[in-house]
């Protein structure tokens, strides 16, 4: 065999064996992450939710034609994240990314679009020419599985921080939203959530709107306990959505043992009431304290809801008519300190990455110390807080007054909790022979492993409603005519991890570390940057050039003073 066939066949053979090396890497789904943060690196809850599911599933991104530069890392992300969800569930997963403003009836595609779901996002941007154009955007995708689909909106804009930030926030996210739409849709057997009525709780129409999205993926109904201890038998959540009557100890019986069997609950509970359709009339009302007769309750689990407000600088903003008497009325959005604005904690999967909730007259919480049970903050002020004990006067007036902003030296109050453990019930050292309607029961003074969320504020969980009884979105802004605050997410992430078997949840914890330019420094350091940028490759190369000749000059020139 000559040296020319060998070479050949060494070609060949090496050839073959990477070929072979991709093929099997291909089939057994190996990925080398190399970075820091695993950005790149499927969940193993992911990997074996995509397992289980028997049936195709096809995903349309709309993030394709033109969009910001700043968009591009989201596109990027998407892909990379569908490319890797593809190749564990090989020809069951298939995605395809669209640009909404193709297509003459573009108008019409997008009132489709948001019938599914999906939020626009208007972007402008300046052109070539020096103008400005307005780009419409649907960051997000419409999910299809077992003949049902489900709008996943990637971008949570949030005006508390940076568009990096904002976009960071949806890469983060991008697994969880994209696999729980996929689990969600993939369940055969729904689970159950009930609203209790009965206790002057907030109507159907005042929590419409997040009825309609949790009734997607669980079954959703309207229950009055009636004293029946089995009234939520086969109910995995119940929501107490602002009650505004005192609770009956029958009922408050059902409510426990529900718990004490394994039963998630999230109360939305307000400590003080405050009328406010005299304000809307022009006149002053009263907090008082809301008398509904659940504080021991929460007590025994691990939770003290205060009979108070927080007014906090930073707030919502309310119309105040500010023309002066006899005048015409002018109407003008004014900070409204008893809507406070709260945080997120970053620390649970709830609340991470959420933008600012919106809440109305909210009260503090206090977590108490017990055996078995962890407390955590959910949502909690801003650093410039007030609190006000009931009773109080309110008036409109007080929007014109000058605040004294040293009062409000209070922050990170709490207002929600996730409280987690084995409770004990409010009922074990009582006689319960005569409740549950009189018929027996069986007691359970000691829960299993469960869990509540806490929340000192009805509103958070209620949406607005028009004249003609159409629901607005949780969370919509009546000014800037967008929905602007988290409160909707909120309540679905609260749903999600009370009802999550899978750990999906904990995806919401994944940190995507952002390596941003310091912007102060690229407008400082500019010229120095591009020149070198653009001298020292030049002089590399240079350098290069020069040291190859001379190497070889040297190597095979002839040496001096040696003749020929």
């Amino acid at each position: 065999m000559t040296i020319k066939q060998k070479d050949i066949l060494h070609f060949f053979a090496v050839a073959a064996g990477v070929a072979a090396l991709l093929l099997l890497a291909n089939a057994s789904h190996l990925r080398l992450d190399l970075t820091a943060d695993k950005r790149y690196t499927l969940s193993e809850a992911t990997k074996d939710a995509l397992r289980r599911q028997p049936s195709d599933i096809f995903i349309k991104v709309y993030l394709e034609g033109e969009m910001p530069v700043g968009m591009r890392p989201l596109q990027r992300a998407a892909k990379d994240m569908l490319d890797d969800m593809q190749a564990y569930s090989g020809k069951r997963f298939e995605y395809e990314f669209v640009n909404p403003a193709m297509g003459r009836q573009k108008e019409a595609f997008y009132r489709e679009l948001l019938r599914k779901g999906l939020l626009p996002h208007t972007v402008q941007e300046k052109n070539a020419e020096g103008g400005v154009t307005q780009i419409d955007l649907f960051p997000g995708a419409i999910v299809s599985l077992n003949g049902r689909q489900r709008g996943v909106n990637f971008l949570q804009l949030n005006p508390n921080i940076s568009p990096e930030e904002n976009i960071n926030n949806a890469i983060q996210n991008l697994e969880y939203l994209l696999i729980s739409a996929i689990e969600e849709l993939g369940r055969k057997e729904l689970e159950k959530i009930a609203f209790i009525d009965g206790h002057g709780e907030l109507s159907a129409a005042q929590v419409a709107d997040v009825v309609q999205e949790l009734s997607a993926y669980y079954k959703v109904s309207r229950i009055t306990l009636r004293g029946d201890v089995g009234a939520l038998s086969g109910y995995a959540l119940a929501v107490i959505a602002k009650p505004t009557k005192a609770w009956s100890e029958a009922d408050k019986l059902v409510v426990d043992q529900h718990i004490m069997r394994g039963g998630k609950v999230a109360w939305f509970i307000d400590p003080v009431t405050v009328h406010e359709d005299s304000l809307a009339n022009g006149h002053m009302t009263f907090g008082i304290i809301n008398d509904h007769n659940l504080n021991d309750m929460l007590f025994c689990y691990g939770v003290r809801i205060n009979a108070n407000v927080v007014q906090d600088l930073q707030c919502a903003l309310i119309p105040v008519n500010v023309a002066p008497a006899g005048m015409p009325p002018k109407f003008s959005p004014l900070p409204w300190t008893y809507y406070p604005l709260l945080f997120p904690s970053p620390d649970n999967p709830i609340s991470r990455n959420l933008n600012v909730i919106k809440t109305e007259f909210p009260g503090t919480i206090d977590t108490l110390s017990g055996a078995g049970v962890s407390k955590q903050t959910l949502l909690s002020t801003s650093p410039r807080s007030f609190v006000k004990s009931a009773p109080f006067y309110v008036g409109l007036e007080q929007v014109l007054d000058n605040i004294n902003t040293r009062l409000y030296s209070q922050g990170a109050i709490p207002v929600a909790a996730l409280l987690q453990g084995e409770f004990s019930s409010i009922f074990q050292r009582r006689m319960v022979s005569s409740y549950n309607n009189g018929r027996p029961f069986s007691f359970a003074a000691k829960s299993v492993r469960t869990a509540q969320v806490v929340v000192a504020d009805g509103d958070v969980i209620r949406n607005d409603v028009m004249a003609n009884g159409s629901a607005l979105p949780l969370g919509y802004d009546r000014y800037t005519k967008q929905v602007l605050y988290g409160n909707k997410e909120l309540v679905k992430n609260v749903v999600a991890y009370l009802l999550d078997d899978s750990g999906l949840i904990a995806l919401r914890g994944k940190v995507v570390t952002m390596r941003l330019l310091d912007r102060a420094r690229v407008v400082q350091e500019r010229s120095a940057w591009i020149a070198v940028n653009t001298i020292a490759p030049l002089a590399l190369l240079t350098l290069g050039g020069l040291g190859f000749v001379f190497y070889r000059k040297k190597k095979y020139g002839r040496k001096w003073g040696v003749k020929s």
